[in-house]
Parts: structure tokens; C-alpha cells; sequence
């Protein structure tokens, strides 16, 4: 089962429940999961909320492609689905400039974006108590987030501007579609003045 599917299979589950119980599963699942954090983090030291950040993550990757419209049937096998993600054209060309790079400048590329992201990590972590890490993290993950829907076929290529080949004459000395002709004003008798 990809993916697509899995999206398609939970939503269905969603969409079939009585709509005053979904905010309830939803929110209970969430609250469960912060129990069970909020436990972890008393007993074992566990950090506060990661779970909780992450359950909202899971149903944020299970509900917001089926929202946004990304999941759409298969055209080659019916029952299927499958990811389209459209209007994402500068995703796309990003993608694009870096598969006509090299080997040695893709590696330079990814280690210019995670040595800078460490650097200032590291530094605002000296300087102002910044969590160790947390940027860094964050760039890996907007590496993901740019290079894993390309990678998994999932974003459609940007339409190219059609050029017309037959010139066309100037706006101004066409013939319009539809010509509105004014009507004379007629007054209205109550308006004329008494004769």
C-alpha cells in the first residue's frame, strides 16, 4: 500500500465518522499521547511535548494532502491511489537546478546549507541558551520537505508557456466582439416641465 493510499484509506475512515465524534478521536488521540508524554517526561526525563509535536505531525501528513487535493485516483489503475502535487513550480525548478549539478557540487550544496545551519545553531546556543540542535534539525528537514516529493514523483512539472505562432494584430485594431451602443436618454414625463 503506498502512501496515497494509506492518505486515502484514513480520510475515508474519517469522513465515514458521525461529524460531532471526529474533533473528539482527534483530540483524544492527542491528548492520550500527551499523557503518555507528559509520563515519560516525570519518570525518565523524556522532552516535553516531542510527542505531542509529533502526533500532530502524523495526523497533519495523514489529513492535509487529502485536504489539499493531492490524492487523486490512479488513471492507469483503477482503485489506486496516487500523490499530484500541482502549483508547486518553484519546488520543481529547485529540484531541477540541483539534479544538473554534479556529484561534488550536490555535496557541496548540502554541506554549505547544514554547516551554516549548525554554525548558527552553535552559536545561538553559546549565546543565548538556543536548544542544541534544533536548527540543525530543521534545515534536514527543509531538505526533505524541498527534495522528497520530487523524489517520489509526487509534483507535477510546470505547464511551459504556450507561444502563438500566428501573429496577431494589435489590440487596438481589432474588431470587438460586441458592440454596446448607447440608447438616448428619453425624459420621463413626470420630469418635463408643464407646458
Amino acid at each position: 500500500m503506498t502512501y496515497a493510499e494509506r492518505v486515502q484509506h484514513w480520510n475515508r475512515l474519517y469522513d465515514q465518522a458521525p461529524e460531532d465524534l471526529r474533533f473528539n478521536v482527534v483530540a483524544g488521540a492527542v491528548v492520550l499521547v500527551g499523557a503518555i508524554n507528559m509520563w515519560l517526561t516525570v519518570a525518565i526525563g523524556f522532552p516535553f511535548a516531542l510527542l505531542v509535536i509529533l502526533a500532530i505531525a502524523a495526523l497533519t501528513a495523514v489529513r492535509l494532502p487529502h485536504a489539499m487535493g493531492w490524492v487523486q485516483p490512479h488513471p492507469e489503475q483503477p482503485g489506486r491511489a496516487q500523490m499530484r502535487i500541482e502549483g508547486a513550480d518553484s519546488l520543481y525548478r529547485w529540484n531541477l537546478w540541483y539534479d544538473r549539478l554534479t556529484e561534488p557540487q550536490r555535496a557541496a550544496v548540502l554541506l554549505v546549507i547544514l554547516l551554516g545551519a549548525g554554525i548558527i545553531n552553535m552559536l545561538l546556543t553559546i549565546g543565548n541558551g538556543f536548544p542544541f540542535g534544533l536548527l540543525f534539525l530543521l534545515a534536514i528537514l527543509a531538505l526533505v520537505t524541498v527534495r522528497g516529493p520530487y523524489a517520489a514523483g509526487w509534483l507535477v512539472p510546470p505547464a511551459e508557456p504556450r507561444l502563438n505562432p500566428a501573429p496577431q494584430a494589435p489590440l487596438l485594431e481589432r474588431e470587438p466582439a460586441a458592440v454596446s451602443r448607447q440608447v438616448e436618454a428619453q425624459p420621463i414625463p413626470r420630469d418635463q416641465a408643464p407646458s
